[in-house]
């Protein structure tokens, strides 16, 4: 596999992959900025192969797993003759509708990958009822970059969940996408979401542990619905098995919409 030094040369990749495809597959769904981010850092690598694109993005000490093919059969086939899946610690996904990811499911199973954890994404359509602001919760800062990092590394599952990297974290705090709370001079707990337009996601919500009788959550949460008076959509994905934090969004209006995230690893992730 090569670097990945410009956004052509995915975009032509996949291209290449789709020609001719009469059943396209693929996991690969990266909205352009967060793309370029991984080109920009030298994250990102690719394969060409006969009627396939593989792409590989690093993360800390083992590889996110991408594919474009043109059927289940050549992507069978092009996996298997892939070494770096025999090597490297490689984790991937397939999102889409549970009935629909059967037979891909499979196919990366026969080339050696297991069933790791699954997301479940819900949403929440319409605006939020009104609600109130708190005062002590703010937009995180330039200085709050590690306490968030280390806040989310500690409260996350960093194979089950793609955890943000520090640049990702500086980015979002510019675009003011990260709030906090603060007690005695330290992090008490963080929301971090994406808006765009009418949309908005929640990619983390945490509190840090001895902080949780405080209400820190919930004011968290009232707080990003105040802020996001715009947004039609709210979104997020949460581990399907957590019981406890499906409860708290279902307190907040979410509901399941039917989109699940199987999240599978290779042979060389053991835990």
């Amino acid at each position: 596999m090569s670097p990945i030094q410009k956004l052509g040369q995915v975009f032509d990749a996949v291209q290449k992959a789709k020609a001719g495809a009469t059943a396209f597959c693929t996991n690969f769904f990266p909205v352009e900025l967060k793309l370029q981010g991984w080109i920009d850092h030298g994250e990102l690598f690719g394969e060409l192969r006969n009627g396939a694109a593989f792409f590989f993005r690093k993360d800390g000490d083992f590889w996110h797993y991408y594919f474009c093919a043109a059927d289940a059969v050549i992507l069978q086939r092009e996996i298997a003759a892939l070494p770096g899946l025999k090597t490297e610690p490689v984790i991937t996904d397939l999102v889409g509708n549970e009935s629909t990811l059967n037979h891909l499911l499979s196919v990366l199973e026969r080339v050696g990958f297991r069933q790791y954890t699954r997301l479940q994404r819900m949403a929440r359509i319409g605006r939020p009822e009104s609600t109130t602001g708190c005062s002590q919760i703010v937009f995180a800062e330039k200085a709050d970059c590690r306490a968030v990092m280390d806040l989310i590394e500690n409260s996350f599952d960093r194979y089950g969940e793609q955890l943000p990297m520090l640049y990702e974290i500086e980015s979002a705090i510019e675009s003011r996408q990260i709030l906090v709370a603060s007690h005695d001079d330290e992090l008490a707990g963080l929301l971090f979401f994406e808006t765009q337009g009418f949309a908005s996601v929640v990619r983390f919500w945490a509190v840090a542990e001895k902080f949780r009788a405080l209400k820190v959550g919930s004011a968290l949460m009232q707080h990003y619905f105040k802020t996001q008076n715009s947004v039609r959509r709210f979104t997020l994905w949460v581990n399907a098995k957590n019981e406890n934090a499906i409860q708290k969004y279902q307190h907040y209006g979410y509901a399941s919409d039917g989109l699940v995230d199987h999240i599978l690893v290779n042979e060389m992730i053991r835990t």
